[in-house]
């Protein structure tokens, strides 16, 4: 599982790269703050990939915070680029929620150093699947609706709700029922981040056209 679901650090790096090779295009945007969030799993990827040789310890941790950090970055940013205030506060009141449910869940559920947080990734991604929806409804209520294809918020949204909105329910089903599947997980991991990196890379293709980064 690990020398394939590993492979897809790579693939970041390269899309990574492309990002900061764009970077001046949507720099006067909100999307310039999705470069860092592929820059931190990048480095994620990265140090995982090495911890147990540095620490002797199996690496539960990095992707445990990184998934804290990075579900926690997707409702600040969706609460940053909707417009309806009501829908703001309830995304900042999703934040507020899972931040504590998360810390709670690290010391008295599902131990940080010991095992996967599969409670907190949950919660988490039901809250991201929220704000995404939220992002079309607004977006389907615009006149720009026909162009949204053109946007790089609609890229960056399609990327995140292909891979988790994916993968939660394939990684609940392989906890509970499918005893010995974590190669076909690990299979379906790096499938889905091949996926969600190539709609960033279009997003940041598509922001080569200036007119496209005010596509809601």
């Amino acid at each position: 599982m690990g020398d394939i679901r590993f492979l897809s650090k790579y693939l970041a790096l390269v899309v990574l790269i492309y990002g900061f090779y764009n970077y001046k295009n949507y720099s006067n945007s909100k999307a310039k703050y999705f470069i860092f969030c592929i820059l931190f799993a990048v480095v994620t990827e990265f140090f995982g990939s090495v911890f147990y040789k540095l620490f002797n310890h199996v690496n539960f941790v990095v992707y445990n915070v990184f998934t804290i950090v990075q579900l926690t970055f997707f409702l600040w940013w969706y609460q940053l680029i909707l417009n309806s205030k009501r829908r703001k506060n309830i995304l900042r009141l999703c934040i507020l929620i899972y931040l504590i449910f998360a810390l709670a869940n690290c010391f008295f559920g599902e131990h940080i150093l010991e095992a996967n947080q599969i409670y907190t990734f949950t919660l988490g991604v039901l809250f991201v699947l929220i704000a995404i929806s939220f992002y079309f409804i607004e977006s389907f209520n615009k006149e720009t609706i026909l162009n949204i294809t053109d946007s790089i918020y609609f890229w960056f949204s399609l990327g995140v709700l292909l891979f988790y909105g994916t993968f939660m329910p394939f990684m609940i089903s392989v906890k509970l029922f499918l005893t010995g599947g974590q190669k076909i997980l690990g299979v379906v991991t790096f499938v889905l981040n091949i996926i969600m990196y190539v709609c960033f890379a279009i997003g940041f293709y598509k922001s080569k056209n200036k007119n496209n980064i005010d596509v809601f």
